[in-house]
């Protein structure tokens, strides 16, 4: 059971390396240059984890007294069990998606070098829910803040540092340790690499493992003007010189299943933090007080950040009780439809940030460990 646990924290740790926000171990292996099933993918029951139980109670309570369009298949809350694929078709139409083309030369060699020798390959689950695309956005840009949040938070002990415009390094605590850096960041998609060494009960020494993840994201609104997006992402995982025996080890049906589950639990936080921000934004600036392993800078940026979510759903809460009142000369339902807006917050910071979309590495600034300002 502890080890059961060790694996599901860490694939959490990996698949935040990775994506914004992440990456780990599906179910395939590299045998003779070819990418192989390690283990038949069975059908499991929900596997449950603090982390998830706490963000699925949070994004309920903050979202207690709305209601989904009952024309709209959409889900109000992202599945946490839903499941992904690994199948040669999927992995070959994600390798055609990478964006090599607006990549440098090096940055171009890296990702090609890595996909050759993958020791598994995950198209993690699709999944489209409601939320603000600025919050999903900034915690997209600033992955430091969303987990200095979880650590306030206290669903999770991960530590990440910004070293640089486009680099972070994470720490576990128990010996793993990974960098991440952003090798491209588009209006669509995100690409982004990982390496780091990983230590498991399961192993006797720790082991390298390199990662690539291609995120792809795209806002839609529907007839009420509430804002969804639909993201999936697509990781390739490398273990540099490790034989098909150890990574056998950590491959299996369990952590297919927690990849896949993860990235459901980190769409969740989006969900439950735009929630928040737009309903209880009281109990985001409690949060965000208890902010550390950040520069001050990202603290306002979530204050301000919370600001105008609010702002913007009062708003929005009073033009759909304006458009009843005019179509049926009653405002009952729209705070039911929205739910209890408190009073608005007092805009605390004035920062802001926007991100290039690419990066060369001429542009790499110094990586030593320090908590940046940069705003990238």
């Amino acid at each position: 059971m502890l080890k059961r646990r060790h694996l599901m924290s860490r694939l959490r740790v990996l698949l935040v390396f990775s994506s914004f926000a992440g990456a780990t171990l599906p179910s395939v292996l590299r045998a003779d240059s070819e990418v192989v099933p390690a283990h038949a993918e069975s059908v499991q029951g929900p596997s449950h984890s603090t982390f998830s139980e706490f963000l699925q109670t949070g994004a309920r309570l903050f979202g207690k007294g709305s209601r989904s369009n009952p024309n709209s298949a959409v889900r109000a809350y992202p599945d946490v069990d839903v499941k992904g694929t690994s199948s040669s078709a999927v992995r070959k139409e994600a390798i055609a998606e990478l964006p090599v083309e607006k990549l440098s030369a090096e940055n171009r060699q890296r990702v090609e070098t890595l996909i050759k020798s993958v020791s598994f390959y995950r198209r993690l689950p699709q999944l489209t829910f409601p939320v603000d695309s600025g919050v999903y956005q900034y915690f997209l840009a600033h992955p430091d803040a969303a987990v200095s949040i979880w650590r306030a938070m206290k669903i999770s002990k991960l530590q990440m540092w910004q070293t640089g415009r486009y680099d972070y390094e994470a720490d576990t605590g128990d010996g793993s340790v990974g960098t991440l850096e952003v090798l491209h960041e588009g209006a669509d998609k995100h690409l982004v690499i990982c390496e780091g060494v990983y230590k498991s009960p399961l192993l006797t020494k720790p082991i390298e493992a390199k990662s690539l993840l291609l995120l792809q994201a795209s806002f839609s609104r529907d007839a009420d003007g509430i804002v969804y997006v639909t993201h999936k992402a697509d990781l390739f995982v490398s273990f540099p010189s490790q034989t098909v025996d150890v990574v056998s080890k950590i491959i299996s049906p369990l952590t297919v299943s927690m990849t896949d589950r993860t990235f459901s639990e980190i769409s969740l936080f989006l969900k439950m933090m735009s929630l928040a921000m737009a309903r209880r934004p009281d109990w985001v600036e409690q949060i965000a007080e208890k902010m550390e392993g950040v520069a001050d800078l990202r603290r306002d940026q979530v204050l301000e950040l919370n600001a105008q979510v609010h702002s913007a759903a009062r708003k929005r809460s009073a033009e759909i009780m304006a458009k009843r009142e005019a179509v049926h000369g009653t405002s009952a339902g729209a705070a039911e439809s929205l739910g209890q807006v408190p009073p608005a917050v007092e805009n605390r910071s004035t920062a802001g940030t926007t991100a290039p979309a690419n990066r060369d590495p001429a542009d790499k600034p110094p990586s030593a460990r320090v908590v940046t300002t940069d705003r990238r």
